[in-house]
Order: structure tokens, then sequence, then C-alpha cells
């Protein structure tokens, strides 16, 4: 099982790890299989796609020179580095490579030279030099919602034409953004959820993220003095849509059910 976490999880060769001090140790004991397995299960699986996500050029790279990630030197990991920045690679892959490569290091009982002053140096020169991305996206604000609004009234001709689908989607758009609300929260709304009055709909939100404990928070869409395109209406003309009207606060149905 050992070989078999290395090669099939991370990409490594059979040699490379018979050749770890965790191989060694092992090998050498008892119910070493389900040691393993137990070291191995203790982190996710996200964890494991990542490292080795991180860890695939400079594989490739051990390969092509016939080299061993494990018997590296600080030489060899400042060669890959460069190479990377000479390529144009962000300094967040090149560190999220550093930090993949620790931790195999690591799981695998071989000694850390990571943290070489000479690594340590061309760490600092490329942090200065390469690009920097941040995969930061951008919000969701009144003007993607209005930008939405027009693109779908010049298609369909009009909110009440919208289709049950598209108006369902635009609902749950409209309505995590007037209420702050994720997607994890509104997903799970039924309409005994909803109180509907005159000027304002108050929706309970059971088990958020931030109510562990599930006692309930409320959040309100209230009545606008816009004759056109504010939540309270849309919401109105969502529910009658849906065939939903007179059941707020009476059944289990979800507001925003899958839709074929």
């Amino acid at each position: 099982m050992f070989l078999e976490v290395g090669e099939k999880v991370l990409g490594l060769k059979e040699e490379w790890l018979k050749a770890t001090q965790a191989f060694v140790e092992f090998e050498s004991l008892e119910g070493s299989s389900q040691l393993l397995q137990a070291r191995f299960l203790a982190y996710a699986a996200s964890t494991w796609n990542r490292h080795k996500s991180s860890l695939k050029p400079f594989i490739v790279f051990c390969v092509e020179r016939d080299l061993s990630i494990f018997s590296c030197t600080p030489y060899i990991v400042n060669l890959f580095i460069l190479a990377q920045a000479q390529k144009g690679v962000s300094f967040g892959t090149i560190q999220a490579f550093l930090d993949s490569y620790s931790f195999v290091l690591q799981f695998y009982g071989v000694v850390n030279f990571l943290a070489d002053p000479m690594v340590k140096t061309v760490k600092k020169f490329v942090e200065k030099t390469c690009v920097h991305r941040r995969n930061v996206k951008e919000p969701f604000g009144s003007t993607e919602v209005r930008a939405i609004w027009d693109a779908l009234d010049k298609k369909f001709g009009g909110v009440e034409k919208f289709p049950r689908k598209e108006l369902r989607s635009f609902m749950m758009a409209v309505f995590q953004h007037q209420t702050f609300c994720r997607f994890s929260d509104v997903e799970k709304i039924k309409l005994s959820d909803i109180i509907h009055d005159v000027d304002f709909f108050k929706i309970t939100i059971r088990y958020s993220k931030t109510d562990q404990s599930g006692e309930g928070q409320h959040v309100y869409l209230p009545k606008s003095s816009s004759p056109f395109r504010n939540a309270h209406m849309l919401m109105c003309l969502y529910i009658e849509k849906m065939g939903f009207e007179g059941l707020a606060g009476k059944t289990d149905i979800y507001l925003f059910p899958p839709l074929k």
C-alpha cells in the first residue's frame, strides 16, 4: 500500500519511494498497511490532489534529469524555482510548490532541506520579481443585478415573461444580493420559513454558517417605493409563477426547488 499511495496518489516512482525512511520503517512493522492507511486518511482527498497538482511540474523536471525528488539538493530546487520564474509562473504557484514539497518530504521521512539559506534567498528573489496573482472574484453588486435584469428583459420581453427556470435562478441571485445570504443558506429555505406581509417578506434562515446552534436568523425583503425592479415585487411575481401562492408558512416545499 505504501507504494500504491505514492505512485497512484502523487505520481511518484517506485524506486524513489523505496529509498525513503518512511518506506524502511513501514516495511519493518507489523500491520504497516493499516498504519499507512491511517496516516494517509488523516488528510482529505482535496489536500492530496492539491499537493499532486503543485508537485507535478517538479516531478517532470526531475524525471527529465533522471533525478529523484527525495535526493535533490538545494541547488536543484533553486534551479527549478528560477526556471519556473523565467517561464512567467506566479509567485503563488511557486509558493504552493514549496509547501507541497515540504509536506511530501515530511510525510516520507526525508530531511526537509527547503529551510536551507540558499533556497530562502532564491525564494525572496522570485517573490520580488515574479507576478503576483490573486484569485479573488469580483463582488456581485447592484450593477451586475441591473445588467442581468436588462439582458433578461431584452431577451424575454419583460420579467413577467421569464421562463420558470430563469426566473428561479435570477430570484436566487437577487435574494442573495439583498439579504447577504450564502447559497448554502438559500438552497435550504422552505415555504414554511416565510412570512408574507403586505410590505415585506420575513424569511427564517436555519443552520447557517454563522448560526451553528440552529436557533435561526431572520432576513427581510422590504417593499420598495420604486414601481418596478425591486426585490419584493420580484418575489411576489416568483411565488405566483411557481404556484406557491397561499403556501407561505404552511408547507415544507423548498422556496427554490431544483428545476429540469
